[in-house]
Formats: C-alpha cells, structure tokens, sequence
C-alpha cells in the first residue's frame, strides 16, 4: 500500500515537474518495497501459527500422518467444546487417521482462517471443507480453533478444539463412532 502512494506521488510530482514530490514518491515506494521484504523474511508469530494450521490440515489431506505428529506437541489436546477426545501426538494422529479411513476422506481444504493474540495466547480459528465417502461426496463444512501458548520463545500448539462439523455444534458422538 505504501509503495502504491509512492508510485501516486511520484506520477503526480512528475506531472507537476516538481522534483521534491518525485523525490517523496521515490522514496515512499523504497519504503515500501523494504518493509514488504522484511515482512516476508520476519513474519509474525500470529502469521506463523496460521502457516502451523495450514501445515497441519495439508498433512491430513495428504494423509502425511508423519509430518502431522511433527506439527503437533507433545502434550496437545484434541477435543470438543464439551469432551476431551484425545491427548497427546500419538493418540491425536492416531484418532485422525481412524476418522480418515472411517469417514474415507478424498479431500480436505482451507476456506477460511483468523487469528487473534491476547498476550501470550494465539488463537487461529479455520473453517475447513472435506470430501468424503460417508457423505457421498457431498462437502462437510467443519470449524476448528487452535490455541498456541507461549513457553519463551517458543509456542506450543496446547488444544485444538473441533467446534462444528456441518451443521453440528457439539461434533464428538459422530468423531467417536
């Protein structure tokens, strides 16, 4: 953004001949151009548990129950609002490649994602659609909030909490079956 006002400054100093303004604009889309690169080299943590989220539902979707488990932390709970359902990386990859064969999920996708920070807690809430046998093909709309905590420098992914697959609030009967 701040490079495009540069560039709107530096068009308008031009058509002026005033150099001074063509000078501002330059400088506006240097500006720019370096806080957009360091931007990209420096994410922020909340940029970087959403980057996690996305890791996390491109493993599911592709099955990668390895690369899952490295995603997750030692002692991150899954659950709904009302029921635990598991504990731990194992018993989580363990539960979701279960529901994966279970349910025959073909695909899984992001159409939406959030994030908030309140100091030392990041929460990122993804709205994810999946294809799957047990629906006949037909999407399954589901919502899911992951809440990382700080420990140092470092954020742990402490709970994933399932909100609501299709038009389910409380989805743990069906993820139990």
């Amino acid at each position: 953004m701040l490079a495009l006002a540069g560039v709107a400054t530096f068009l308008w100093g031009n058509q002026r001949l005033d150099k001074a303004l063509k000078r501002l604009g330059i400088a506006l889309v240097l500006l720019g151009v370096v806080l957009a690169v360091l931007h990209a080299i420096f994410p922020s943590q909340r940029e970087l548990a959403e980057k996690r989220t996305r890791q996390i539902v491109r493993a599911i979707d592709q099955k990668d129950w390895n690369a899952l488990r490295s995603l997750l932390n030692t002692n991150t709970n899954l659950g709904t609002t009302t029921h635990p359902l598991a504990s731990g990386r194992d018993a989580i990859v363990s539960m979701t490649k279960n529901a994966t064969d279970t349910f025959g999920l073909k695909s899984l996708w992001i159409s939406g994602i959030s994030s908030r920070q309140t100091d030392t807690l990041i929460t990122v809430s993804v709205e994810v659609i999946s294809n799957q046998d047990a629906s006949l093909d037909r999407p399954v709309a589901s919502s899911a909030q992951l809440d990382f905590q700080q420990d140092g420098d470092d954020w742990i992914l402490e709970k994933i909490t399932i909100l609501r697959v299709q038009d389910q609030t409380d989805p743990s009967f069906n993820l139990l079956r």
